[in-house]
């Protein structure tokens, strides 16, 4: 008889708990439709049979069509009333809560608080059940959640979220788990506790892999990707959304397929890519319509909203924003109607109706539920309108509360790797606050903000940040001592779209000047990389980008640097890719910069100020060594130069005094084991990678660890782990400076780890390095440190002396000037 039954598959009339466990197996798994067949067959066979379980599949039927964004088919389906038999039951509870979720994706605001109301009412009826919560139980919670999170109750969704659990943990309902965590990760989000967001989500991830739950995948999966687009990690969340677009079609998630369409669009407009940020909108907006989801919708007409003003599309951007208000305001959906009115009040300041404008800014501005970004962006906005209108002193006040605002919300974020990108959100900020405090001729008050928002997070890490931002406000580096204490000439840049600003300190003097907007310099900046990457010689044949950069950054301010006097830049977007020792300088025939000064790359006043190098005390062990590894693999082969520049460096030290590992011992695992902080000097010879997405990814590649055969890089946030007190670190690495510039961080890879690491100095190359050139270069900069040179003139001498020596190949800038030298922390 056993036997027998086991060959058969179980009907919902006979077995009604193993068919529903096998509708929820489907729903886990992503199979909507299926599961959406087997609940509507088994509630319409149970109907006269048994009435409580033809309502359980009724309400999972009911679920797996909210999920597909049918939400009039789930009205339709939870029209009818449970039995008054069932009163006692958690059915009528679980409807009510489904339809109150209904109504809120229609846009019906009354009929979803009335159903509100009847939960709440039916809820405290049946508190006797919240001792011994039933699955359902926790069904109806994770749903009532959901109504007040799309309500933008995100207080009141997080106090069921949570309770929903410590609900799932005790009955061990795994899949449970992971909704809620996702659940938690949503309201963190829209809440902008990053941090905890992103936790959330990943712990979501994790129990979700465990029950192959793809839906809850492609949620996190998407959740991701929104906490990347919200610090400003647009090329990563541009990944994560197209993989939860394409996932969340394969499973029939219509609602999750709009959101992640139009935040496609979002990543790509971030991006530049206007044309086709729109055509990504208009796809949400028709699919929200269709399925008549209101809060897509809106989402989408605030889009394009945005984005037609950023064309000059003025009417029909007007039109857009006004559908949003239309609809949010019907609907309800109070931040939703922030967002457009926010967008109607730029439009009518590009229409000069400043009153209008300045009246939305207001009250949105007196509104107690704005987010973070949300404020600063009004605050911001309101300083620009009152810089149209002359008013100096209001103009003044709410640039300085719009940049407060920023910053005590970076504060809140702790993880390094998330602080780094959210600074691209300032850059408007403080661009347009320096640009009218320069206007106004207040060029050291200007000096003093543009610096305050420079190297934030590397001050961070290296202990040195005010942990109040107020604080650090009202202090000012005083920018000549610095100079004057490092015997140089500083030089700070910032470029933006309008034009751009260098001042030059002098030991005695602070100048400043303007320059031409970022997009002209920008074009020199990559025609003159182009060329030195090409392997041209720009002093014989392509020397006109080189001139013009030359004349742009250096040649105001040339009358205040002596003749072979150190010079530390402090760059600003792509020049923190360029080599300034390359440019064109005139004067005694055409020659390269570094002939005329000594060049290093700094970060910010503030760390300038506390660069001491006189006072570095000496580390017991003076070099350590790790290159010439093992090719872990065909992409990364065997360097033939590697020995012989392991061999030029070793021979500058006695060979108590350092520690070499080459070859099988050239592991990842010997950098953190040989106590890297007893070091002055640390060495690097190996392929390198920089990681544009994720720059803390970036890693020297060593040997592969036979234990592990994973394990053969040297990642930059495992490098920022291990403190350091060395004068220098050496990376004599393809692409050891980074590939991605970050706002008020520069060029973030490598060397930046190990700047935030503690090394005073680091040498990094912007492209890639020459097998053949390097151990040369590595060798005279080498012998200048062991004679007692400091690392900037050591640097300077080993490139002069390729430079000026060598008459084949090696003059050429593509083998030279690839290495940079980093300073000033």
């Amino acid at each position: 008889m056993l036997s027998a039954l086991s060959g058969c598959h179980p009907d919902a009339v006979t077995h009604p708990e193993i068919v529903y466990d096998k509708v929820e197996k489907l729903i886990i798994h992503g199979s909507l439709e299926e599961a959406h067949k087997k609940a509507q067959t088994a509630s319409a066979q149970l109907f006269q049979v048994s009435p409580e379980w033809a309502w359980k599949f009724r309400l999972t039927d009911a679920r797996v069509l909210l999920r597909e964004s049918k939400n009039k088919e789930a009205l339709s389906l939870l029209s009818e009333a449970p039995p008054s038999y069932l009163a006692d039951k958690e059915i009528p509870l679980a409807r009510t809560v489904l339809q109150a979720w209904a109504y809120t994706s229609l846009g019906l605001p009354k009929d979803a608080d009335q159903a509100l109301q009847t939960a709440d009412f039916l809820s405290r009826n049946q508190s006797s059940l919240e001792d011994d919560p039933s699955p359902l139980r926790s069904q109806i919670y994770n749903a009532w959640g959901t109504v007040y999170l799309n309500r933008g109750d995100l207080v009141r969704a997080d106090e069921i979220f949570r309770r929903n659990l410590q609900i799932a943990n005790k009955q061990n309902d795994q899949y449970l788990v992971a909704r809620t965590l996702l659940n938690l990760s949503v309201v963190a989000l829209q809440r902008e506790r990053f941090d905890e967001a992103l936790d959330r989500a990943e712990a979501a991830v994790r129990v979700a892999k465990k029950i192959d739950a793809r839906s809850l995948l492609e949620k996190s999966q998407g959740n991701i990707a929104w906490d990347d687009y919200k610090l400003g990690n647009f090329e990563e969340a541009l990944v994560g959304f197209r993989t939860a677009e394409q996932e969340a079609t394969s499973l029939g998630e219509v609602s999750d397929r709009m959101e992640w369409l139009n935040d496609i669009g979002l990543s790509l407009y971030r991006m530049g890519n206007l044309q086709e940020a729109e055509t990504y909108y208009r796809k949400a907006l028709q699919l929200a319509q269709d399925f008549q989801n209101v809060q897509r919708e809106i989402e989408a007409h605030v889009a394009l909203a945005d984005l037609l003003l950023q064309l000059g599309n003025i009417d029909l951007s007007a039109e857009e924003a006004e559908k949003a208000i239309r609809i949010a305001h019907s609907s309800g959906r109070v931040a939703d109607e922030m967002d457009a009115l926010f967008l109607k009040s730029m439009i009518a300041a590009h229409r000069q109706n400043t009153e209008e404008s300045r009246q939305i800014l207001t009250n949105l501005d007196k509104n107690p539920t704005m987010t973070p970004s949300q404020k600063w962006q009004v605050e911001g906005a309101l300083a620009n309108l009152y810089v149209r209108t002359d008013n100096v002193p209001l103009a003044d006040e709410w640039y300085r509360r719009s940049i407060t605002t920023f910053e005590t919300q970076r504060e809140t974020i702790k993880k390094e790797e998330s602080r780094l990108p959210f600074a691209i959100h300032a850059d408007r900020l403080y661009d347009d606050y320096v640009s009218f405090l320069v206007d106004h001729k207040r060029t050291d008050e200007a000096l003093q903000w543009l610096d305050l928002g420079r190297a934030r997070t590397l001050e961070e890490g290296l202990g040195m940040a005010s942990p109040d931002f107020r604080a650090a406000a009202k202090k000012s580096p005083d920018a000549t001592a610095i100079a004057r204490r490092l015997h140089s000439t500083i030089l700070i840049y910032s470029l933006t779209s309008k034009e751009s600003y260098l001042w030059a300190v002098s030991p005695s003097e602070t100048h400043f000047f303007k320059l031409p907007r970022e997009a002209e310099i920008d074009a020199h900046v990559r025609n003159y990389q182009r060329t030195i990457l090409s392997s041209r010689d720009p002093l014989t044949d392509a020397y006109v980008d080189g001139m013009a950069l030359y004349r742009i950054l250096v040649e105001p301010a040339a009358s205040l640097i002596p003749k072979g006097s150190p010079v530390f830049i402090i760059p600003d977007g792509s020049l923190s890719t360029l080599n300034f020792d390359t440019l064109l300088a005139p004067g005694g025939g055409i020659h390269y910069w570094i002939e005329d000064a000594t060049i290093t790359n700094a970060s910010s006043l503030k760390l300038l100020a506390a660069f001491h190098p006189e006072k570095h005390v000496k580390n017991p062990k003076k070099l350590l060594l790790i290159g010439n590894p093992i090719s872990p693999d065909e992409k990364f082969p065997n360097l033939p130069g590697a020995a012989a520049e392991v061999i030029n460096v070793a021979r500058h030290f006695q060979p108590a005094d350092e520690s070499v590992f080459v070859q099988k011992q050239a592991l990842p695992s010997a950098y953190a084991n040989s106590a890297p902080g007893d070091y002055s000097l640390i060495h690097f010879v190996a392929h390198g990678t920089s990681s544009s997405a994720s720059p803390l990814d970036s890693a020297i590649v060593l040997t592969r660890n036979p234990a592990n055969p994973d394990s053969f890089k040297l990642y930059a946030r495992d490098v920022i782990q291990h403190p350091l007190h060395a004068d220098l670190v050496a990376i004599s690495a393809c692409y050891g400076s980074g590939s991605r510039v970050y706002g008020g961080e520069g060029l973030v890879g490598l060397s930046w780890a190990f700047l935030r690491a503690g090394s005073h100095y680091v040498v990094g190359s912007l492209w890639q390095v020459s097998d053949s050139a390097a151990p040369q270069i590595m060798d005279h900069m080498y012998a200048e440190l062991a004679a007692g040179r400091p690392p900037d003139a050591a640097l300077r001498d080993a490139k002069l002396s390729m430079l000026k020596n060598s008459q084949n190949v090696f003059r050429k800038p593509l083998y030279w000037a690839t290495f940079q030298l980093y300073g000033g922390a």
